[in-house]
């Protein structure tokens, strides 16, 4: 929506580029080569597109995996580790790297500048996106390098805060960015150097109130009252996301491309790895879902064919690729950071908990309406009288496993990593306790994969990156990947 004005600015190529290279240099803590005079506005462009290059590459790439919604082919094995759950401390670790050394240090000097300058619109923005790449880590590691961080040659070996203290300093953050009066700042050209809103500081807000929404929806069964004080009040004010947050400036062309489309379908010597988990085509098929297509190609021997989820080796290793249907992933997808649909469903949930009866059904239906939407397609007969996604008249377990299960559609293709979180935060989709192949195996459970390395167990969390271990006397000892992050109590 925004590409005929924004293409053309080189720091987002560039930026892009850089992260599809190693660059050893890079410290949580320090940038040799960042420039120390350089218009905040110009540096804002630059920082959105590093925490979107990753979140919406490897990262989408693992959530959808660990989602179930996309698998290892058995003609490859890039990604074979991260469906076996074989995860070494060098995982994502250049991602972990770049988005403190790159996305949050420039937040972080947009944040300074900004403040200075009482520019509060620029301010907003920049708090509101560095709240939104801390909690994402928070979420993947529980523990991170956070009050100390970002300090630069004064403090090379910050201390890590807990994943709650992260949350509390964001809710904090949040505010007091959206309590800044837009009207006396000395408002900024932002304009298409804003590659999310252009610079429509409303829908910032938005953003800012669905993300605190999130927040407080992730830690419900950690923080039980906490959660019902913040998500009522943001039920009253009703000011959320009236359309997505989305990083939407991507062209088919070679480096202006979606960040995992350029890495799995440009760069890799082959675009066959990522296929059809059973889990997910499956439970499309049997709803007679009308999605299939824009998640799944039709197979090179027609129709849509999966493997079984994570059987890249034997038995699997006998299947024809070319029964097996590739992902789509499209040059011009956009990174959704919180999309309208994911929106609805936090709503939804937010009212079956503290809300209002009615309006959880009417959110859980619009979200519906608009995963189907996004693809062009009609949801009516399927949330209507009768409809297989109809809304329960159940109890409080049957309403929550149908939003959640919904979400968990509606993230498809695009937002896996959240889908993965939501997951263990509320056990939604199930696990299964038999096979996939098994005759008494329901659609849409997750199953184990057969060459898992941790057994029956899922991961609870990413490991703590190599770089850290090695540099950082502070860090903390690393935890099992077993180990749930601190709101996972469900």
């Amino acid at each position: 929506m925004k590409k005929n004005k924004i293409l053309t600015i080189l720091l987002s190529l560039l930026m892009i580029i850089s992260i599809s290279c190693e660059k050893d240099w890079l410290d949580v803590n320090t940038d040799p080569n960042y420039p120390s005079n350089v218009s905040p506005e110009l540096v804002l462009p630059s920082a959105i597109n590093s925490a979107t290059a990753v979140i919406g590459g490897e990262y989408n790439l693992v959530g959808g995996i660990w989602s179930q919604y996309w698998t290892q082919s058995n003609s490859a094995n890039q990604y074979k580790d991260y469906t076996n759950f074989s995860l070494p401390a060098t995982t994502v670790d250049r991602q972990f790297r770049e988005l403190f050394s790159g996305a949050l240090n420039d937040f972080n000097y947009v944040l300074q500048k900004a403040e200075e300058s009482e520019d509060w619109g620029l301010y907003l923005i920049s708090n509101v996106m560095s709240a939104y790449v801390w909690q994402v880590l928070a979420d993947m590691y529980d523990q991170i390098p956070f009050n100390e961080a970002l300090q630069g040659s004064s403090n090379i070996h910050p201390h890590y805060d807990d994943g709650q203290t992260v949350y509390d300093s964001l809710i904090a953050r949040i505010d007091r960015a959206i309590s800044k009066d837009l009207s006396v700042s000395s408002v900024s050209a932002i304009g298409n150097k804003d590659f999310i809103f252009s610079g429509d500081y409303d829908a910032w807000i938005q953003f800012a109130n669905t993300l605190k929404l999130k927040i407080y929806l992730h830690q419900v069964y950690a923080r039980e009252s906490i959660s019902n004080t913040g998500i009522t009040a943001l039920l009253a004010e009703n000011n959320f996301l009236e359309e997505s947050a989305n990083m939407d400036i991507y062209e088919d062309i070679t480096g202006k491309s979606n960040p995992l489309y350029e890495a799995d379908r440009r760069a890799l010597n082959t675009t066959q790895n990522i296929r059809a988990s059973s889990t997910f085509m499956y439970w499309l098929q049997q709803n007679g879902d009308p999605r299939e297509p824009f998640i799944y190609e039709e197979s090179v021997n027609g129709g849509w064919g999966w493997l079984v989820h994570g059987n890249h080796e034997a038995p699997t290793i006998d299947v024809n690729p070319a029964d097996v249907s590739r992902a789509v992933l499209e040059a011009t997808d956009p990174v959704q950071l919180i999309s309208l649909t994911e929106t609805y469903f936090m709503l939804a949930e937010a009212h079956l908990r503290y809300g209002s009866a009615t309006t959880a059904q009417t959110m859980y239906e619009a979200g519906v309406t608009e995963a189907f939407a996004q693809f062009g397609l009609d949801a009516s007969s399927f949330i209507g009288a009768g409809g297989v996604y109809e809304y329960p008249a159940g109890t409080f377990n049957e309403n929550l496993e149908a939003i959640m299960m919904q979400k968990w559609a509606a993230l498809a293709r695009f937002q896996g990593l959240e889908a993965y979180f939501e997951h263990l935060r509320t056990g939604y989709p199930r696990i299964s306790t038999v096979d996939f192949e098994d005759a008494s195996y329901t659609a849409g459970e997750f199953t184990v994969p057969i060459n898992s390395v941790i057994g029956d167990n899922f991961p609870k969390r990413f490991p703590l990156v190599d770089s850290e271990i090695s540099r950082n006397p502070n860090a903390p000892t690393a935890a099992n990947i077993t180990a749930p992050v601190w709101w996972d109590q469900n």
